[in-house]
């Protein structure tokens, strides 16, 4: 296949759309091998400068990556490992590549509560409720949008302390001697709208996983409730259930006689 030369597009950007489009169809796997860069001049009709060029660029984005003295491989796509019984935040999220979620407020502010946040919150219609967007990133890829939201009856000033940790629960459990103990989360499909679809850069209409968390402290009283959306692709889900006892528990007695 030639490229156009008489594009505007520089000859590189077609070259690498060329190749990322191969990737996303499945033509070049994960952990396989590109064709050396003589091949890649003679198949699309280019100078040496030009492949290096594209490929340097996806090796940037997180797409390839090259090994000195063997080439330039895909690079495999990280999944995000989410345990739904487990009680820890996303800055305790694990991923298939060993790579940490990149959290990045996308906004900050105070809204008024409306008739479903003042009903879990325990306030009035209207009270103060800090409404904070993040998306959480692997690479340049954003594969998580969270909206959550905290009273700020409960956590007055949290809207300055936000920016203190990449863990919103670190930053409760120092400031306000908050622990979260119990949580209830339902998880869901749902549709990609508009703004959703151009933050996770897909199409409007994607489907997506939906969790939504209400957390609780030890007396019951709510600290907050989020909703996060999953790129279906890029998350697995695992349940632990363990109806083991422990080795070394004494067997159980009988009734007594």
């Amino acid at each position: 296949m030639k490229l156009n030369n008489t594009s505007q597009e520089p000859l590189y950007l077609q070259l690498k759309n060329i190749i990322k489009e191969d990737i996303h169809r499945g033509n070049y796997k994960a952990g396989e091998q590109l064709p050396p860069e003589e091949e890649l001049c003679e198949t699309y009709g280019v100078s040496r400068g030009t492949v290096r060029k594209a490929i340097m660029d996806l090796v940037g984005e997180g797409i390839l990556k090259r090994h000195q003295g063997k080439g330039t491989f895909v690079r495999e796509e990280s999944m995000i490992k989410r345990e739904l019984f487990s009680m820890g935040g996303y800055s305790e999220t694990a991923t298939t590549t060993g790579e940490p979620l990149r959290p990045h407020i996308l906004s900050c502010s105070v809204i008024g509560a409306d008739d479903y946040l003042a009903s879990f919150f325990r306030v009035e219609p209207g009270d103060r409720i800090l409404e904070l967007k993040r998306a959480h990133y692997i690479r340049d890829e954003v594969l998580i949008f969270e909206t959550a939201h905290y009273s700020l009856d409960r956590f007055p000033g949290l809207e300055r302390f936000i920016l203190e940790s990449p863990s919103t629960y670190s930053t409760l459990k120092r400031r306000y001697n908050i622990e979260m103990t119990y949580s209830e989360k339902t998880l869901e499909l749902a549709y990609a709208t508009e703004e959703e679809a151009s933050i996770l850069n897909c199409d409007p209409g994607t489907t997506l996983y939906v969790i939504e968390r209400k957390s609780y402290d030890d007396d019951n009283a709510p600290i907050h409730i989020s909703s996060s959306l999953y790129k279906t692709n890029r998350v697995k889900f695992t349940i632990t259930v363990n109806q083991r006892k422990e080795k070394n528990a004494p067997p159980e007695q009988g009734p007594e006689r």
